[in-house]
């Protein structure tokens, strides 16, 4: 779909956002939180390609393949399993680590997994963990800065810096989820039930999108004009009953 890629940089913002109010709180929160919907939504579409294999007659290996014990059995979860790991991970830095040896660990580390991403013919899940690296150690690094602007801001500019000397995967939309998250930090928002219900959701239509796409291909929509809004909508109403009533997977 047109513009698709703009999208993608919701991935790493809310990674970068995850990570920033996530890294040091218990894991034990944090797996109720990730690894429940995560396992929740890969028994779900575990059924969802079990039926395909059935009526299409196909089989089995056709559907699953090795790579979904690290990233759900449908390939949009690895965000789920990403996030949760690398939180696993926060654990073991020190609280006492000097903020600029963190820093320069941080920027080091985010600047090989963006070349390594660029360079490498990766595979899956780390196709997908690794361009988004960058976006994790910047959320916790936004923890040490007293001005949470200056890191998100500083990968926006470093991501475009990248995409001039041609480093393409990933980096334009590190550079709008750096600059978004600055922007959206530097100018605070007043709280309202509309922000609050919506941002509620957020994550569950990405975890149902997929299916609700599936479903509105074959049994509603292929025209893209009427395709997107129908997907939209369908996302937010199974999200809304899924809050309601199994508020644990969402």
């Amino acid at each position: 779909m047109a513009g698709g890629w703009i999208g993608l940089a919701a991935l790493p913002m809310f990674i970068m956002l995850l990570v920033y109010y996530g890294a040091g709180k218990p894991i034990a929160q944090q797996a109720r939180r990730l690894l429940l919907p995560w396992l929740a939504w890969s028994v779900i579409y575990a059924c969802l390609k079990y039926t395909r294999s059935l009526i299409n007659g196909a089989p089995l290996s056709s559907e699953f393949a090795p790579w979904m014990v690290l990233t759900g059995t449908s390939l949009h979860l690895w965000f789920l399993s990403f996030s949760f790991l690398f939180l696993l991970l926060c654990v073991l830095v020190p609280e006492r680590t000097p903020t600029p040896l963190l820093t320069f660990v941080c920027v080091l580390l985010s600047g090989a997994s963006l070349w390594v991403s660029n360079t490498a013919n990766l595979l899956i899940p780390l196709v997908q963990w690794m361009p988004v690296i960058p976006a994790a150690f910047a959320g916790l690094l936004m923890q040490r800065f007293s001005n949470q602007t200056v890191v998100p801001a500083a990968l926006g500019c470093s991501a475009i810096v990248a995409l001039y000397f041609g480093l393409d995967t990933m980096t334009p939309q590190l550079a709008i989820a750096g600059l978004a998250v600055a922007l959206a930090v530097a100018i605070p928002m007043r709280q309202t039930k509309l922000v609050d219900s919506l941002s509620g959701l957020s994550l569950g239509m990405y975890l149902v999108h997929p299916a609700v796409m599936v479903f509105t291909l074959i049994f509603v929509a292929k025209d893209e004009v009427l395709f997107f809004p129908l997907v939209l909508l369908g996302s937010i109403l199974i999200t809304a009953l899924l809050k309601r009533f199994a508020p644990a997977i969402v």
